[in-house]
């Protein structure tokens, strides 16, 4: 079997065990789900990429190993023939680019292993209201104060083609 069958056969999986993911992930109840089942992210301001990778270690579980390699101070969310990276996105921004880990460490696990996996979960985000109260709410939650806050977000049926994307440089 060939990388590349490994890796669809890995994809494969990863489709069927993230069809239990929620669509829809409210702010408050995603912060408190990863506080209490002790993730050490739900401080984050950026809860959403946080969320979703507590989403994609819980369903993911047995299929990959994480956390993923190490380049350098770079470290992969998980591994398994390849390296793999779990992203969220907001499609209602005005920034159309998702930053993935450092250039060197991917060009590394490339180098290393031929190939590097991501996986993006793309959908409508709702930012805070002009009271600002869920970042006061996370703020009261955990003693701090950052700026700007997504309170939900939707995500639909990710079509299959978004789910991976291999690159092989």
């Amino acid at each position: 079997m060939t990388i590349a069958q490994e890796i669809a056969d890995l994809v494969e999986r990863m489709e069927e065990a993230s069809n239990g993911m929620p669509k829809l992930w409210d702010g408050r109840q995603s912060i408190l789900k990863m506080k209490n089942a002790g993730s050490r992210h739900w401080r984050q301001m950026e809860w959403m990429g946080f969320y979703f990778e507590f989403l994609c270690e819980n369903a993911f579980d047995g299929i990959l190993e994480m956390p993923g390699m190490q380049y350098g101070r770079t470290e992969f969310d998980a591994f398994r023939k390849i390296n793999w990276d779990f992203k969220a996105h907001a499609i209602n921004s005005t920034a159309h680019k998702i930053i993935t880990n450092d250039m060197e460490a991917v060009a590394s696990a490339v180098s290393e292993h031929g190939h590097y996996g991501l996986i993006i979960a793309m959908g409508k985000v709702e930012y805070n209201d002009e009271e600002r109260t869920f970042k006061r709410w996370h703020d009261e939650l955990k003693g701090g104060t950052p700026r700007r806050s997504k309170v939900m977000i939707d995500v639909p049926k990710i079509p299959d083609e978004s789910i991976v994307s291999l690159k092989n440089f």
